[in-house]
């Protein structure tokens, strides 16, 4: 429901193919995601620019690669791990993630706690911590070792939502950073099957390929994790 005159488009393309046909569609249920009955539409976009629901076409016609048939238009920052938006407090630019997009559903809410700035000091930033883990680390169950790159402490991970038009500090349980990881890894995963070129997974992963060859410290990456990519990037260029 994100883009009906897309889904409108494809389904007619659908019933015009001279095969199988399948429609994936995501909408909410209000009452049990604790939604407004008018809010359907707005929910189902922010779940396809937050990668939990992303957009994308996979037509057979289009050609016998993969790459030519699958199509990823209509989701933002489509060479990135995540799109971004805006906050209406101060127009600052941040990455717009499934937690972000929790936030807006009453069914996420024992998974989020609204804390004061001063209280965020001592956690850690999801955008820093997400380029610590991978899903590896996940299946392997890496991130309940706390000596580890991967650990990932329940809710001691926090992100700055808008809500209301405000920016607030929310502390995260571990399964949201769990859902941002495997979100995450499904879009890579997409924009592989599509020839997408990724930047930002190369180096994440040239980054932990340092940290595990003991070339950076645990500590100093998850002090620093996009300050050190930053400046990687700053001397390729």
């Amino acid at each position: 429901m994100a883009n009906s005159a897309k889904l409108y488009k494809s389904m007619i393309d659908g019933l015009e193919y001279r095969g199988s046909a399948f429609f994936q569609c995501y909408t909410t249920c209000q009452p049990e995601h604790g939604v407004a009955d008018d809010k359907s539409a707005l929910q189902a976009k922010l779940s396809r620019d937050s990668r939990g629901m992303p957009e994308f076409v996979f037509d057979p016609q289009q050609g016998e690669l993969s790459q030519k048939c699958l199509d990823l238009k209509g989701n933002p920052n489509v060479k990135n791990d995540w799109g971004q938006s805006t906050y209406a407090e101060d127009k600052e630019k941040y990455n717009y993630t499934v937690a972000h997009w929790a936030t807006t559903e009453a069914r996420f809410r024992k998974h989020l706690k609204v804390i004061k700035p001063d209280d965020a000091e001592s956690m850690l930033f999801l955008d820093d911590i997400l380029l610590c883990v991978t899903q590896a680390d996940v299946v392997n169950r890496r991130v309940f070792d706390e000596a580890h790159r991967s650990y990932i402490p329940d809710f001691g991970v926090y992100i700055i939502a808008d809500i209301g038009g405000k920016k607030k500090h929310v502390a995260v349980s571990r399964q949201v950073v769990l859902f941002s990881v495997e979100r995450r890894k499904a879009w890579r995963m997409l924009q592989s099957k599509a020839g997408v070129e990724n930047a930002d997974y190369q180096a994440q992963i040239q980054l932990l390929e340092d940290v595990d060859g003991g070339k950076i410290s645990i500590e100093d990456l998850r002090a620093r994790p996009r300050e050190i990519i930053a400046a990687e990037k700053a001397t390729e260029g």
